[in-house]
């Protein structure tokens, strides 16, 4: 039910919000012209510093754009059914109120950016609260059955994305319930009726992605049946003891300026592929071609663009990869929410997020498809494209025989696996696998 505020609450909120990187103050966020917009606006002498805060308006003083800015601090914002559920049950009039949420939520979010009401500090200190092992799975229930975040009343953070989720600390072995301002360090999915393989698929993928030495985090499977669940490492988190540290990341939506109430504005479009308020491979490769400092973040990309493809990933839109703003550079993040999504019983649509050489269809896509994308891009030397897609091909070959498949993922969807990079590395499109085809194990 939504929150009923006490009289003359709404006279005391702040008509400004203050905004932190790592802690220092950068600016203020104020109401825009519309729901949906806010302003932003540098702290006065502030100079920007070692860490790049966006590749959208990052240089733009003493005021950002609007839109760039709306776009980017909306990025951080709930998605779908969370954000209609948590917008209603803390008395916010729209799910599309950014200003209202950045208040309610900002002070724990993706990365390292912190948005909030100075005068509410003393009401919002940072606090961590045990909590057991039962308590764990009724707010998953609840997080699966509303769609949210499992949180309370007491919670000031949240995370992007459509898929249900709870925000848990971890210190020592030992769980907690971040209260306040306090940043959770995991992030716990339950398992849903409607895709009771589906943790099983997300932690084999995070497996083969961490074999080729795409992620670092750490993700394990807990439970079983209804009360299993995916605890997954954050990779925008260091922890020592007790103390939480932000490492500061945008997500390539919010890099790229693009529309943070449409949930569809993340993907290409099939119907208008140079749309350019849409993401494509092409944007992509040319943002990471621009970032500052050490690193080949652009190699990087079509390596993961190789594996997206080779996992049957269709999820891989823009606020599935992220970009890592640390001092002096910026570097591509992990590969996170990778799921073999494309071979799940029943599914007839094959489309990828992103088009590759100009193909959504995964059946019709090759490893020349890759090499021509990446031709497109104008950012690697000579047969360098060529060289980084036969190489993600071996090491994926490789991994498929050494990382242990999870209990739960259909065996259908790893003969599948093996078939794509069969069929990659022998020159041809995915295509159709062949119903009598058995997958040909490597000698050691």
């Amino acid at each position: 039910m939504p929150v009923t505020l006490p009289p003359g609450m709404a006279a005391v909120m702040a008509d400004r919000l203050e905004v932190r990187l790592h802690g220092e103050q950068i600016g203020w966020v104020a109401r825009g012209s519309r729901r949906e917009r806010i302003e932003f606006e540098w702290a006065e002498g502030y100079t920007p510093g070692p860490v790049t805060l966006t590749e959208s308006f990052g240089s733009v003083l003493p005021k950002a754009p609007p839109g760039a800015a709306s776009s980017f601090f909306g990025g951080y914002a709930l998605e779908g059914r969370q954000r209609e559920r948590l917008t209603q049950r803390r008395g916010i009039s729209s799910p599309a109120d950014l200003y209202a949420m950045l208040r309610e939520f900002g002070s724990s979010i993706a990365g390292a950016v912190t948005v909030g009401d100075p005068d509410a500090a003393s009401r919002t200190q940072p606090a961590y609260e045990p909590v057991s092992d039962g308590e764990i799975i009724r707010r998953l229930r609840r997080a699966a059955d509303d769609g949210d975040l499992g949180s309370d009343d007491q919670s000031r953070s949240m995370l992007a994305g459509l898929q249900p989720k709870l925000l848990l600390a971890r210190f020592d072995g030992d769980w907690y319930l971040p209260r306040g301002r306090a940043h959770s360090t995991h992030i716990l999915k339950p398992r849903l009726p409607a895709r009771p393989d589906g943790l099983a698929r997300e932690h084999y993928g995070h497996a083969l992605a961490a074999e080729l030495g795409l992620a670092r985090y750490r993700t394990e499977l807990v439970g079983k049946g209804a009360r299993q669940y995916l605890v997954i490492e954050r990779y925008d988190r260091a922890v020592d003891g007790q103390a939480v540290t932000l490492i500061h990341q945008e997500d390539a939506a919010q890099a790229l300026g693009l529309d943070w109430v449409d949930d569809h504005a993340k993907f290409q479009d099939p119907g208008a592929p140079r749309d350019s308020h849409r993401p494509s491979a092409y944007r992509i490769a040319e943002l990471l071609g621009s970032l500052q400092g050490e690193g080949r973040p652009v190699a990087g990309f079509l390596r993961r663009l190789t594996f997206t493809v080779l996992l049957g990933d269709n999820d891989a839109h823009a606020k599935n990869l992220a970009i890592l703003h640390l001092p002096g550079r910026s570097v591509l993040a992990d590969v996170y929410d990778a799921v073999p999504n494309l071979f799940q019983d029943g599914r007839i649509d094959c489309n990828l997020a992103l088009a590759i050489d100009g193909s959504f269809d995964h059946r019709r896509i090759s490893a020349a498809h890759l090499i021509r994308e990446a031709g497109h891009w104008n950012a690697l030397g000579a047969g360098e494209p060529e060289q980084i897609v036969t190489a993600t091909l071996a090491d994926f070959a490789r991994a498929l025989d050494h990382v242990t498949v999870p209990p739960g993922v259909p065996a259908a969807a790893v003969t599948q696996l093996a078939w794509n990079v069969e069929r990659l590395q022998a020159g041809g499109e995915i295509g159709d696998r062949p119903r009598g085809y058995r997958r040909r194990r490597r000698r050691a």
